[in-house]
């Protein structure tokens, strides 16, 4: 073999390969009970994956309502697994769920200001789910209910999820699936033959900063008139603005690069649909594991975290977004190592002395360098024999 291939062979080895999933949903519109299904090619194994259906319908004050998927069929299994529920407008909320293992789960939730959520961890096996149903008693005329299993995946990279829509005759039900932090798609499906396919509202804004830390201009947690709030659905973060009408916050695994020195704190959440901007900026909200944690929010890029400004107020974090997006806290990984020198400065009338610190940052990672440097080595040693 020449050195020339020798040389296009470890570049084979050396370069990961990348395929991208690819998915579609269908169809437009149903009637209640039809079938929805969501087509998957090519999604590897070890990939962080979450289905959301959320419903959005009218309601009466006092009366129970019923949104339900039946039969989700999964053609792989969701390791490391959660079901959420979340719904707003009610005064309680329900989820019952049949899982393929024959296990089954009825949580009841009152709501707080009129939201309710419910976070259940379940592995979920390939096979078919009989039920999920969220059932509650509406306090508004209108309710929004979310569903949404997310875990990592493990079986077949293609197949397809079916399920049917039961429980309401006129209204919205939206698919989205979310694959390594990032949306693959999202369709929203009509519901009764008189009801149109909704679409999102844009309006073109300027997007926050993509760098900062904790302590930068990046929120507000003081509420405007008018706004209102929309809270993910184990209440740990929330996105609060006049512009934030159906918009809604997605649980999803933490994938993905991150900044040196950082660790995820808890799950990461999109705020969807990502296509979605605001204007004004909405703030989003993370809840802090303990009051004064050095902490950052971030957003998801290209496989990678960056942080965004971020302003920390007593036990929550805050930063504005102009657009929809995955977004995760993170918290420092470890404490800097730091140096103390002391400073004795003296006048006429007073002697003080100051104590500063220098913090010397982490070292970067090597791991990721040790390709290259391999590549290097080789490469030094066919010079040499040349």
């Amino acid at each position: 073999m020449t050195k020339f291939g020798i040389f296009l062979l470890l570049l084979l080895f050396l370069v990961p390969a990348a395929t991208a999933a690819t998915i579609s949903i269908s169809p437009d519109a149903i009637e209640s009970g039809d079938t929805v299904t969501v087509n998957i090619e090519d999604l590897p194994d070890g990939a962080a994956f979450s289905l959301g259906i959320r419903g959005e319908f009218a309601a009466t004050p006092g009366e129970t309502f019923a949104f339900s998927a039946r039969s989700i069929t999964f053609p792989f299994s969701l390791t490391s697994g959660e079901v959420n529920a979340y719904t707003r407008g009610t005064n309680w909320t329900e989820l019952a769920a049949e899982f393929p293992d024959g296990g089954s789960v009825i949580i009841h939730q009152n709501a707080t200001d009129g939201e309710a959520r419910i976070s259940q961890p379940r592995n979920v096996g390939s096979g078919t789910l009989p039920l999920a149903t969220l059932r509650g008693k509406a306090a508004t005329t209108s309710i929004i209910a979310d569903l949404t299993v997310l875990g990592t995946k493990q079986g077949p990279n293609d197949g397809t999820i079916s399920f049917a829509i039961e429980g309401v005759d006129q209204g919205t039900a939206t698919v989205t699936v979310f694959v390594d932090g990032s949306q693959a798609l999202s369709r929203a499906i009509a519901i009764g033959s008189a009801s149109p396919t909704p679409t999102a509202t844009a309006t073109a804004t300027t997007p926050p900063g993509s760098s900062g830390s904790s302590g930068g201009n990046g929120g507000s947690t003081e509420p405007t008139p008018g706004s209102a709030t929309v809270t993910s659905a184990d209440g740990k973060a929330s996105l609060t603005g006049t512009d934030t009408g159906g918009a809604g916050l997605l649980a999803l695994s933490t994938q993905g690069t991150l900044p040196t020195g950082w660790a995820t704190a808890g799950r990461a959440y999109a705020v969807t649909p990502v296509d979605r901007e605001f204007d004004p900026a909405a703030t989003l909200s993370f809840s802090l594991p303990a009051a004064g944690t050095t902490a950052t929010i971030a957003r998801y890029e290209d496989g990678a975290w960056t942080a965004v400004p971020s302003r920390i107020e007593g036990d929550r974090i805050t930063t504005t977004v102009a657009r929809g997006g995955s977004y995760v806290l993170l918290v420092a990984a470890s404490a800097p190592e730091q140096t103390a020198t002391t400073v004795t400065t003296s006048t006429p009338a007073t002697t003080s002395t100051t104590t500063s610190v220098t913090t010397t940052p982490a070292a970067a990672p090597v791991a990721p360098l040790l390709p290259v440097i391999a590549f290097a080595i080789l490469m030094l040693e066919w010079k040499r024999r040349g």
